[in-house]
């Protein structure tokens, strides 16, 4: 059984783990909702541009897959039907001396001694399938260590590692010690703690959906309260400290 054969007739049990219904408290950002679209647009029964629309509410966090009780992946089947994104240039690498280590970020708040990538290497790329993509970053950090706070980043160096073994390595930074964490989607969220379970700041969402994860990251830190939180993940810190967020977590600009 597939997504689009299960999904449409699901009483929206993932609903309430859902982070962009929770932030917005739109229905149609529900992946029963998302899938029953695409299934009546495949039918003919709606207009493909429906379609369209319906892709672009899931952000790609994943917390309704891993709350499925028939494990259906709703963001594995959004990344294969949307337009495959075109990646940006990847970061220049200069070596001082011997030293083959850069530090690479995603972030608003720039990156010391490496690039800002706001696409996190081609992050969305990797995630839609792109081989020829993750085999150009295999080559391009062939031979370097690259240190980074963004899981993001670290998920694109693994796979490139993993399919060249060029002596590509990733270190990623400690997560903050002790006191409340804000947990994030990379590290399995599931949102039924009370804590919404993505930021917004997942696969360009904010550059693709800045309103939709705005108010993402405005409910994480009303879920938060008045307490300081650690982040384990630098970008996402970032987006929640744009957004008046108590978060301690991995700077983009620290040195590397």
């Amino acid at each position: 059984m597939t997504v689009l054969d299960t999904c449409p007739f699901c009483p929206r049990l993932c609903r309430h783990v859902c982070p962009v219904t929770a932030a917005t408290a739109r229905e149609a950002a529900t992946p029963t909702a998302i899938a029953t679209v695409l299934r009546l647009v495949g039918e003919g029964k709606l207009p493909g541009e429906l379609a369209t629309a319906a892709l672009e509410f899931c952000n790609g966090c994943g917390a309704c897959a891993r709350h499925c009780g028939v494990q259906q992946d709703v963001p594995a089947l959004v990344r294969g039907r949307r337009d495959r994104p075109v990646p940006a240039a990847l970061p220049a690498l200069s070596v001082a001396g011997d030293e083959r280590t850069i530090r690479v970020e995603v972030g608003t708040e720039g990156a010391l001694g490496a690039a800002n990538t706001p696409d996190a290497l081609g992050h969305a790329a990797v995630m839609a399938g792109d081989q020829a993509h993750v085999d150009r970053v295999a080559a391009h950090f062939a031979g370097w260590t690259v240190l980074t706070g963004s899981h993001a980043i670290a998920e694109v160096l693994a796979a490139a590692a993993a399919s060249a073994g060029r002596g590509l390595h990733v270190l990623m930074d400690a997560p903050p010690d002790g006191g409340p964490r804000f947990v994030t989607c990379w590290e399995g969220a599931r949102g039924d703690d009370g804590q919404i379970a993505c930021c917004g700041a997942r696969e360009g969402y904010e550059l693709r959906q800045p309103g939709i994860a705005g108010a993402m990251a405005a409910e994480g830190v009303r879920r938060m309260g008045a307490r300081k939180h650690g982040c384990a993940d630098s970008h996402c810190a970032a987006w929640l400290r744009a957004h008046a967020g108590d978060v301690e977590g991995p700077r983009a600009d620290q040195p590397g």
